[in-house]
């Protein structure tokens, strides 16, 4: 069985000592390089090309989504972080698994075995979705971008990808269906519009009523979106006057 090759990166030379001896009892992962700042990680990612990261969360010269900005990785990541389990949050949502500080033998194993395997190892995750302040991870072809959920105005359909729009006008194309989406986002700022379409209310300008349906003026989004006649009843009941 081929390896899986990873780094290292925490600022606190006993922590990346302690991960090591702990992840050096896996057969399966070979570390084959550390880092202790966002400085020195650039060069060792871009030098060794690893498969995976064990990436701290706070490091001397910045963070670890600090890091991911400035590089072009598209391997795994899993994040090792001292934070309770409250703070981790932001990070279980993105799918990304994590490592709490001490780390344990048993969560090492269950990490190791997912990323080996493929395996979905959910007993960490949260029931309820994404709250309105969480950070959400979206991989594009060169990059890993990291949003703030409170930023996105609205979620439109492409056949099995949506695309996401932002606070600037920035578009995101993402592999998940919007039905995926609507289980997720907190539904006292999100809502589905439209069977192609779900909009953060927080970022309506203005509505205009058609009939029994209604356009919506999103902020620095140009064109409006439609509420459909099905969505209706239900959007203005629970947001517009009655």
């Amino acid at each position: 069985m081929e390896k899986l090759t990873a780094v290292i990166i925490d600022d606190e030379r006993l922590a990346r000592v302690s991960l090591s001896r702990e992840l050096s009892g896996f057969e399966e992962i070979n570390i084959i390089g550390e880092a202790s700042s966002i400085q020195t990680a650039v060069k060792v990612i871009e030098k060794l090309s690893p498969d995976i990261l064990f990436l701290d969360i706070q490091l001397s010269d910045g963070s670890g989504f600090d890091l991911l900005e400035r590089v072009d990785y598209k391997g795994k990541i899993v994040f090792v972080t001292a934070f309770d389990e409250y703070a981790t949050r932001a990070f279980e949502v993105n799918a990304l698994d994590y490592l709490m500080k001490p780390v344990s033998h048993e969560r090492a194993e269950r990490v190791v075995k997912r990323l080996t395997t493929g395996s979905q190892v959910n007993d960490h995750k949260k029931a309820g979705g994404f709250r309105y302040d969480d950070r959400i991870m979206i991989e594009q072809k060169k990059s890993i971008n990291f949003i703030k959920l409170d930023t996105l105005v609205c979620i439109k359909a492409e056949r099995d990808y949506t695309m996401l729009t932002d606070s600037t006008g920035k578009e995101y194309l993402v592999y998940e269906n919007i039905g995926e989406w609507q289980k997720k986002l907190p539904d006292e700022h999100f809502a589905r519009i439209h069977r192609n379409s779900i909009i953060n209310f927080n970022y309506i300008e203005k509505a205009e009523k058609y009939g029994n349906t209604a356009q919506i003026f999103l902020r620095n989004i140009r064109t409006p979106v439609t509420v459909s006649r099905g969505y209706y009843k239900l959007i203005k009941a629970r947001y517009f006057y009655k």
